[in-house]
């Protein structure tokens, strides 16, 4: 999935030619069915409009579900930038040699955070989050050696190291929320089975009306596109800003 959603333009490729697929085949299979009654073609009707009907809701409720991940995961960047700045300035009022090092490793950190959010290879993603929790036990072990036996201090300083710590996991956990994969598979197959039913459709009509059927295969192929893209904002055509990272960086003067 990874591999495929890191080609946004494939993607979209795929869906519509997945559903305009559909339609071709439902309208042969109608076009070769005999001459039907009213009845049986009013039921028809009842099921295609049932049908999507059913598509409309699920990629509507799955579009808006990605749509706040997309949000809570920006201002995960957002709310992770700040703690980390939080804890540069902090750290300035160590003692030395623990003020450089705590200094060092938040911008070392920062750093790898930007690349981590730019990355598309596994194996690079894996050996960036090892080097995060690396560099965490580092500069925990030099705030706590610089705040040394001075608990107000300590009081002050280590909470924002802790922050910068735990908001790591939690921005791991935003990343990995998705709309499940089986769910998705379902969204796609309901649609391309909807598709299926215009295509039948038309064919017990014996008129295939293309220039509409193509406008709609096109705008549900948008629709399940921007849904799947947009829950996967680090490879796809629509990502996270990586402008706080990038601001902090900037900021931080050796």
């Amino acid at each position: 999935m990874q591999a495929l959603t890191s080609s946004p333009f494939l993607v979209a490729g795929l869906l519509l030619v997945i559903l305009l697929a559909c339609h071709e085949a439902g309208y042969r299979l109608g076009f070769r069915v005999a001459k039907v009654d009213d009845d049986y073609k009013r039921r028809v009707d009842m099921i295609r409009n049932a049908i999507l009907a059913l598509v409309t809701f699920l990629v509507g409720f799955s579009f808006a579900g990605a749509g706040a991940r997309f949000i809570d995961r920006q201002d995960m960047i957002v709310k992770e930038a700040n703690a980390i700045g939080t804890a540069w300035l902090r750290a300035m009022l160590l003692p030395e040699p623990q003020r450089g090092e705590v200094q060092t490793e938040l911008r070392q950190y920062t750093t790898d955070r930007l690349e981590l959010l730019r990355s598309y290879d596994t194996a690079s993603i894996q050996r960036l989050l090892a080097k995060a929790g690396e560099a965490q036990n580092r500069f925990w072990r030099s705030g706590v050696t610089g705040v040394g036996t001075d608990r107000e201090f300590a009081n002050f300083m280590l909470p924002a190291l802790n922050d910068v710590i735990d908001i790591h996991s939690e921005h791991l956990s935003a990343a990995r929320r998705h709309v499940p994969q089986p769910i998705l598979i379902v969204i796609i197959v309901t649609a391309a089975i909807g598709m299926g039913m215009i295509g039948y459709d038309n064919g017990l009509a014996r008129r295939r009306f293309f220039i509409l059927s193509s406008a709609f295969a096109m705008v549900l192929a948008a629709a399940l596109w921007m849904t799947i893209d947009l829950d996967r904002p680090r490879h796809g055509f629509v990502r996270a800003s990586a402008q706080p990272y990038i601001d902090l960086l900037a900021s931080m003067k050796p």
